[in-house]
């Protein structure tokens, strides 16, 4: 019976097999008549006459029965000759013909429209038909037929049909997005988010195609000054199989943007516009030349100068447009303009230069490492203006840094005048540090001129309620050294050495980090002793002081009224999508992998490390914190804390779209296979529900900061982050005596003292190298390093990476930049190590030498050959030279036969090629041989590269 049932569909496969071949000979024949129809037609009305609709209508059907008959052997060929000669020919044809005769444009219009229906029909058809249903797409039609729905819940579907159903929806989507392209560029419609949408959901379809970003930039074509163009061919070049074509548009969007440059001379008369697009123009001219590692001088002066304009163009706001209700015309004109030439830079521009950056960062990463820094300070720059943007939008929409109500501990005191006018000696140019009872003095001093008494009062220091100080009704003169008696660095040093606490309250704090706390742990004396200064008349000028303090009372009372006036339609239109948050959260996840690059800030960082706290104390304190008066007066801050609440534990796994977006690629934050791709379907985000999930990471991001930069503190009383100023070092011209005396006497023995205290540390120094030795178990490496010419040109790249690590001196034999120079005519990689040569030598490098007169030394007991190719006698030559230098390590060695011999070779010699190459070419003497016995160390430098890499990672040292 199974026998019977094999053969039947045996036989059944062959009839639909031999009735494909048949349908294919005849669909073959069709396109070939409809090609030959349509060159010759002369108008676009020959192109939609009755013969040639009837022959597109029957290669349609056709085709469509082929695919059906035998998709695994026809269907992709059956798809793209559909498209080819039904769709894409016809339209290449009126396209041109449009250009003299502008009639019919509606048959044309009609045959576009009726395409894009098409493919979603055809889509839908497989779909039903091969009980497929993909994720992925977000918006094509599921199969929902009763009769087939339990078998496509239950049935699973073979591997070979679901890669096939997947290549032919990626191929309809790319041909939907091309058709819905031609309506914008031919009949100018808006309908260019809807062709980008196709293109895009063939892109996360396909992860390894760079065709649709290609496709996406021919779209987006002068948009924002072919920001948008660029974006996408770069990100077309990223992919695993970027499309041919798109490095050679980029490079002629590159080549118009350098005439343009060229062409254009600044003026303090530009307006927005022509300034946005100088800006782009000079972005792009940067871009060029490190995205394709040319090098030039200009390089740092055009970073600085677009830097400069990126900071002009942040502070640049929408232009008002005209009243849609009383002039529509108007209104749709200023639009189309804003849309073509925008006057500011709007969030899609931000968000384009972010990918170029990061993809050109990548890009440089992969070719030069080295070259890749000023990438990474310039996109780090743009970092800080993002931020202190979106600090701006914030402040405006009435949201305050509860940091502002943080009043610091010390005040610095300037000099006092005597009475000849002239600064106290013992204060003059010294920053000294007072420690100010509730941080101000002249408010205290206003609240003891309104009480006029001075009964007990309880004196909190930034709402810290454990350091309750009772004013004393005693008053004692001020001892005169009160005011040295503490300093703001000391105190800072001391606090930040507290034992650190962990924000352990859900409602307060979202990293489970520990800070430094900032307790105020004021000395009582010195609080008891500024009050009696106060109220004894110290100060001199009571006036000014009173009226400071009126002033400060009147900007607190303001700074309140301010604090509950939050424009709650801003705020919407903020969570809804009016906002650079997902460029910020790019950028971000970008700095969490440069650790190195934040600390190598410093004190040039301030700005950026400030704005990250004032944002991150406003995120906390309106999305995150329960603060019940600021929610009571917003209902959209309620709703925000709750889908922050709802969020807080999963929102570092939700992708976002521009997570999506990036899928596949080498700066995505996920993985292109990673399992969370998957709550994007499951949870079904809406914008607000996006934004909140970027609120989130943004505070996540800030608590990393906090841990990375030492100078973020943390104080546990008013749940706020600060950052500790910098100030100058106290200095002063009083002198002290008795350590004077000390310091004289200590001197003394010092000098009497000094050859054993050298000694004694020394042989410290000795023990702790020995113990690193002893734990490492590794032996110590040369100090110097010799190459020969094709370690040099053909392993270029290790050398560079040897003389960075400074750990090393490398040594130039002459014969080696002989050698050189006769190769750089014909070897690039020649050429290449000549330039880096140059620029080390002119630059001085103290870790690259060349050879000296009378650095070079006969080797004793070697018979030298007459008559040898050049190589042998310029190796000679090379062991010569490093035979100096074994010389002067015996003769200047320690006497010690044993440990000289255990002891690394103070030199080797490196080489470019696999050690006994050279030894077939050339047997009547032995090269490594000769070496040998001259005590000369050869290796290859491929083989040292790899075990000092080994070695270091070892250590921990850094490469």
């Amino acid at each position: 019976m199974k026998n019977d049932c094999n053969d039947n569909l045996v036989i059944k496969n062959l009839e639909r097999s031999e009735q494909a071949k048949k349908v294919y000979r005849y669909v073959t024949d069709v396109a070939r008549r409809l090609g030959e129809a349509t060159s010759a037609s002369k108008v676009i009305a020959d192109l939609f006459s009755i013969h040639i609709e009837v022959q597109r209508q029957k290669l349609r059907d056709n085709c469509e029965k082929l695919f059906f008959l035998d998709p695994l052997n026809y269907g992709k060929k059956s798809v793209e000759l559909v498209w080819r000669k039904v769709y894409y020919d016809t339209i290449y044809s009126a396209k041109k013909l449009h250009e003299t005769h502008h009639d019919c444009d509606n048959y044309l219009d009609m045959h576009i429209v009726s395409g894009i229906g098409h493919f979603h029909n055809f889509i839908a058809k497989v779909q039903a038909e091969m009980r497929v249903n993909l994720k992925d797409l977000d918006y094509a039609p599921s199969y929902n037929d009763e009769e087939y729905q339990d078998d496509i819940n239950s049935k699973l579907i073979e591997h070979d049909s679901h890669i096939l159903y997947q290549s032919i929806l990626y191929s309809c989507l790319i041909y939907l997005g091309d058709l819905s392209r031609y309506q914008v560029e031919i009949f100018n419609k808006s309908g260019a988010s809807i062709a980008a949408r196709y293109y895009l959901q063939a892109a996360q379809l396909d992860l390894t195609s760079g065709m649709p970003f290609n496709q996406l930039a021919n779209l987006y074509l002068e948009k924002n000054y072919n920001l948008d163009s660029v974006s996408s061919y770069i990100h077309c070049l990223s992919c695993l199989t970027p499309f041919e074509g798109a490095l050679g548009n980029l490079n002629k969007i590159f080549e118009k943007n350098n005439q343009f440059c060229c062409m254009v001379t600044p003026s303090e008369s530009m307006t927005q516009s022509e300034h946005i697009q100088i800006t782009v123009a000079n972005f792009l001219s940067l871009i060029e030349k490190w995205y394709f590692l040319k090098d030039d001088e200009n390089i740092p002066k055009l970073c600085s100068n677009v830097v400069q304009q990126l900071k002009l163009s942040m502070d640049f706001t929408k232009v008002h447009l005209p009243d849609i209700n009383k002039n529509y015309n108007e209104y749709m004109q200023a639009m189309e303009e804003e849309y073509a030439n925008p006057a500011y830079l709007n969030s899609t521009m931000i968000h384009h230069i972010v990918k170029i950056c990061l993809f050109t960062i990548a890009k440089m990463k992969e070719s030069d490492e080295a070259k890749s820094f000023a990438c990474k300070a310039f996109t780090l720059a743009f970092l800080s203006q993002t931020l202190q943007k979106l600090h701006n939008q914030l402040e405006n929409l009435g949201f305050k840094n509860p940091a502002n109500n943080y009043i610091p501990k010390y005040k610095l005191n300037q000099p006092e005048k005597t009475e000849n006018g002239l600064d106290n000696i013992e204060t003059q140019d010294n920053h000294e540090v007072c420690p100010l009872p509730n941080g101000s003095e002249d408010t205290y001093y206003e609240d003891l001129k309104e009480t006029g008494s001075d009964d007990d009062k309880e004196v909190f220091i930034n709402g810290d309620g454990k350091n309750k100080k009772n004013i004393p009704r005693r008053r004692r003169r001020r001892r005169a050294n009160s005011l040295d008696s503490s300093d703001l660095s000391d105190n800072s040093e001391s606090s930040s050495e507290e034992t650190d606490q962990t924000c352990s309250d859900d409602e307060d704090a979202i990293s489970d980090s520990t800070y430094a706390s900032d307790e105020d742990n004021s000395d009582g004396s010195d609080l008891e002793k500024k009050v009696e200064e106060k109220v004894n008349g110290s100060y001199e000028n009571t006036t000014d002081m009173v009226d400071n303090s009126e002033r400060i009372n009147k900007t607190a009372s303001e700074n309140a009224v301010l604090s509950n006036a939050l424009d709650s339609e801003g705020i919407s239109n903020f969570l809804h999508g009016d906002n650079i948050l997902p460029s910020l959260k790019l950028l971000q996840d970008w700095v969490l992998t440069e650790k190195d690059l934040i600390l190598s800030c410093g004190e040039s960082g301030e700005s950026l490390f400030q704005c990250v706290v004032n944002l991150l104390n406003i995120f906390q304190h309106y999305f995150y914190k329960n603060n019940d008066l600021l929610s009571k007066s917003s209902n959209i801050l309620i709703q925000a804390k709750n889908k922050a609440k709802k969020f807080r534990l999963d929102y570092k796994t939700i992708p976002l779209p521009e997570d999506i977006n990036l899928r596949g690629t080498n700066i995505g934050k996920f993985d292109k296979d990673a399992a969370e791709w998957q709550l994007k379907e499951k949870l079904k985000l809406t914008e607000f529900d996006e934004n909140i999930i970027r609120i989130l990471n943004f505070i996540y991001f800030g608590n990393q900061i906090a841990k990375i930069v030492p100078r973020i503190k943390f104080n546990k009383t008013m749940k706020i982050f600060y950052l500790k100023k910098v100030y100058p070092p106290k200095t002063t011209h009083k002198l002290n005596h008795k350590r004077s005396r000390e310091w004289h006497s200590s001197n003394k023995q010092g000098d009497k003292n000094e050859g054993g205290l050298l000694r004694r540390l020394g042989h410290l120094w000795l023990t702790s190298r020995v113990r690193e030795l002893e734990c490492t178990g590794q032996t110590e490496v040369p100090s110097l390093l010799a190459v020969d010419t094709t370690a040099l040109y053909k392993h270029l790249r290790r050398v560079k990476q040897l003389v960075r690590t400074r750990n090393f001196i490398i040594l130039i034999p002459s014969v080696v930049l002989q050698e050189l120079d006769e190769l750089k005519r014909d070897c690039s990689a020649a050429r290449d190590a000549i330039r880096w040569l140059e620029m080390q030598l002119k630059s001085g490098s103290r870790f690259l030498r060349t050879q000296r007169p009378g650095q070079s030394k006969p080797m004793p007991l070697i018979k030298y050959p007459r008559k040898a190719p050049s190589f042998v006698h310029n190796f000679m030559q090379i062991l010569e030279f490093c035979n100096h230098f074994n010389d002067e390590k015996q003769q200047g060695g320690n006497g010690d036969s044993e440990i000289s011999g255990k002891s690394a070779p103070l030199l080797v010699l490196l080489v470019g090629t696999e050690q006994g190459n050279n030894e077939e070419q050339y047997k009547e003497i032995s090269l490594l041989g000769t070496a040998q016995a001259a005590g000369i160390s050869i290796e290859f430098i491929g083989d040292f590269y790899a075990k000092w890499r080994q070695t270091s990672h070892k250590n921990g040292k850094k490469r």
